[in-house]
């Protein structure tokens, strides 16, 4: 894989192969570090689902009663 070919990647793509060994991963995370340096990303952004389902913990919390 040429540097070429990792610059046109979308972040997301880097992003999930960030962690391969050798050359190909030494080429991904330098591209990763220059697009976060200078403010760049190309592609979608990625998603998140917050489940807010828990309950609110009352401990250590204190309640003013009128």
């Amino acid at each position: 894989m040429q540097l070429l070919e990792v610059m046109n990647m979308d972040s997301l793509d880097l992003i999930s192969r960030e962690g391969e060994q050798g050359s190909v991963g030494a080429m991904i995370r330098k591209e990763l570090r220059r697009r976060e340096a200078i403010g760049y990303w190309k592609g979608e952004f990625a998603t998140f689902e917050i489940k807010d389902d828990e309950p609110i913990p009352t401990v250590g919390t204190v309640r003013v009663v009128k």
